[in-house]
């Protein structure tokens, strides 16, 4: 196996942990002011890592559009939406549904590249439309009444965020390939773009309507959790991806990095002491071998 498959294989056991670390927060403070706060801490956590490594504080002036574009579009917006999805249909759905990301990227390079689908790419997106399907209406027993697996009604909001969220990451993806072939150093960009959506969403707090719920800052269990979510999700996990990225090809990383529907599933167990339904395991398997045969 290529270390850049090791790299993909761990930015998806990252992933699964923020997002096993997010859920009480997102639904205490919502994804806006979560967003703020997550940003501000993986900025931090970024910073002391480029410290630490001895970084070089420099990006080439061809690679500054691609990194903004996708900060606005993978984190900013992709990010907004996840944990609005996180927040209305809990951590194993809308893992399911950021797995979409590969699926959904095929069908832009479809619609906008004029990339050619074969009848395999159309039989793996089918797949994983059904993975999707299952997972959410057949993927939680009835005996089952942990929050994680509560939805807030109504169920399309949940799914619609889900789906922009997998959007967002796909495009973004494919507009860092390129910069990170060419050498750029992992840590800065995501340094990079984390202080440019962290800055975009910050702007954001004057004109926040539901500002006066929550604090500016949060309490020391709710900061543990947003640190351990920044690092997992912005910093550690991100800095995976884009090592992956350095030598290994996006179809390669999509499909080993979109592994979390079937890692979360150990840890809901877990968590509630009971077995996930048969729906949540066969549509995680799904959505995996659709990512497979893409």
């Amino acid at each position: 196996m290529a270390i850049s498959h090791l790299f993909a294989l761990g930015a998806a056991l990252s992933w699964t942990l923020a997002g096993l670390f997010s859920h009480q927060v997102v639904v205490r403070f919502g994804s806006l002011h979560f967003n703020r706060m997550r940003m501000l801490a993986a900025a931090f956590l970024l910073l002391g890592m480029m410290v630490v490594s001895g970084g070089e504080f420099r990006l080439p002036e061809a690679f500054w559009l691609p990194v903004l574009a996708s900060a606005i579009i993978g984190v900013v917006l992709g990010d907004y939406f996840l944990f609005v999805a996180m927040r209305r249909l809990g951590p194993r759905r809308t893992a399911m549904l950021f797995a979409g990301n590969a699926p959904i990227a095929a069908i832009l390079g479809w619609l906008f590249l004029e990339e050619i689908l074969s009848l395999l790419q159309i039989l793996a997106i089918l797949v994983g439309f059904a993975g999707i399907c299952f997972a959410i209406i057949y993927g939680k027993r009835r005996d089952l009444l942990h929050i994680w697996e509560a939805i807030t009604p109504p169920l399309w909001i949940g799914v619609a965020a889900g789906l922009f969220a997998a959007t967002g990451q796909a495009v973004g993806v494919l507009i860092l390939r390129p910069v990170m072939a060419a050498g750029a150093d992992p840590l800065l960009v995501g340094l990079i773009r984390v202080s440019i959506a962290g800055l975009i969403f910050w702007l954001s707090w004057p004109f926040d309507r539901k500002k006066s719920d929550y604090p500016l800052l949060p309490d020391l269990k709710m900061s543990f959790l947003i640190l351990a979510n920044g690092f997992f999700g912005l910093s550690f996990g991100v800095f995976l991806l884009l090592k992956a990225l350095e030598t290994g090809a996006v179809a390669q990383v999509a499909i080993l990095s979109s592994m979390a529907p079937v890692m979360i599933l150990p840890f809901v167990w877990y968590k509630t002491g009971k077995c996930p339904a048969w729906g949540a395991w066969l549509g995680a398997f799904l959505v995996t071998l659709s990512t497979i045969l893409l």
